[in-house]
């Protein structure tokens, strides 16, 4: 895998080398899985320092999997996570606890995330409990001053999460990520529970906060219309793999994979008068459970697919600096073209 060193050269932040997480399927007749699910099938990138790669894909492409196993809520079956050059898969007990601060993840769902039973206060000052951050008096202090950084006043800390609206409880959320004062965070799918109009309010308070901590994301989302307005770079996820990593820019003016170029004609033109490409409706999606047969894992659904696209899976190559696709036909132009 080719990627760009970051500015200076120095080393990613966070570096996944051939990451797998499968699921075990049913019961076979001796009491063991009948199959497994390769939810995150040998994926592999790196993260530099202040930067924010987006994750995309649809449902069940693994984004959330492969999420939760970057903050270790998921033990992977194979691969190396590295952050600041460290394997935090080979990490136990303590000092995995305290590597953990400089990790956290902000959940989709606000309605799901906060435990319902507790007031703001103890949701914001378990983190630091936990760890053993300041006494009673220092913690709360740091709660209120958390709760400031997202919007928020103090008076919110002896509430409950069900007196908030979904943007309030989402930033409590946030507000609670950052206790520990952690450098990468996992967005993952942070406002696709919102209302439209609440999303771009907390898309700016992630960059501003990214801005003043000098924080570093990966944020997840279903498609790119979101990620296009907070990431960096762009990496595609299909079934499990990446199909297609780059830049921003690279990815939204020159996709090269047609799974890319069909997530981008998704995205509604804000003009509702202007001509939709003409195409046709895709198969229906395959089963959950990945074929071991060779191939594309795309090639059903793609208009490009040729025999060697069902014969031979494609490896993820550089076609441009720093662009980089898995597909037989990423140097053939897109149809209109």
């Amino acid at each position: 895998m080719s990627e760009p060193l970051s500015e200076g050269g120095s080393a990613p932040l966070v570096e996944v080398r051939h990451l797998v997480h499968r699921y075990p399927i049913g019961h076979g007749w001796l009491g063991g899985p009948r199959g497994y699910l390769n939810a995150v099938d040998d994926v592999s990138f790196r993260v530099w320092r202040g930067e924010t790669l987006g994750l995309v894909g649809e449902t069940g492409s693994g984004k959330s999997t492969l999420g939760r196993c970057l903050v270790r809520l998921l033990k992977p079956s194979s691969g190396e996570i590295l952050f600041e050059g460290e394997d935090l898969l080979a990490l136990r007990g303590e000092a995995l606890r305290r590597k953990r601060r400089e990790f956290q993840i902000i959940f989709q769902d606000p309605y799901g995330s906060l435990n319902p039973r507790m007031r703001v206060e103890s949701i914001m000052t378990e983190p630091l409990a936990i760890h053993r951050m300041g006494d009673r008096h220092q913690r709360r202090l740091r709660a209120a001053e958390l709760l400031e950084q997202v919007g928020m006043e103090a008076s919110a800390l002896p509430r409950f999460p069900h007196e908030f609206s979904g943007g309030q409880r989402q930033r409590i959320g946030i507000a609670r990520a950052l206790a520990l004062n952690p450098k990468f965070v996992v967005c993952d799918e942070p406002v696709s529970a919102l209302d439209v109009s609440v999303q771009a309010q907390i898309i700016n308070l992630l960059q501003d906060l990214q801005e003043r901590l000098g924080l570093t994301y990966l944020f997840i989302a279903h498609g790119l219309q979101v990620v296009a307005h907070i990431s960096t770079r762009v990496a595609v996820l299909f079934q499990g793999r990446i199909v297609e990593m780059g830049s921003r820019e690279e990815l939204f003016q020159r996709p090269l994979h047609p799974y890319t170029r069909s997530l981008l004609d998704a995205v509604l033109d804000p003009d509702p008068g202007a001509p939709r490409p003409a195409r046709e409706d895709p198969p229906a999606e395959p089963a959950a459970v990945h074929s071991p047969a060779p191939g594309c894992r795309f090639a059903p659904r793609c208009p490009l697919a040729e025999g060697r696209c069902l014969a031979e899976e494609p490896a993820l190559r550089e076609l441009a600096p720093g662009h980089t696709a898995a597909c037989h036909m990423a140097d053939r132009p897109a149809a209109g073209d």
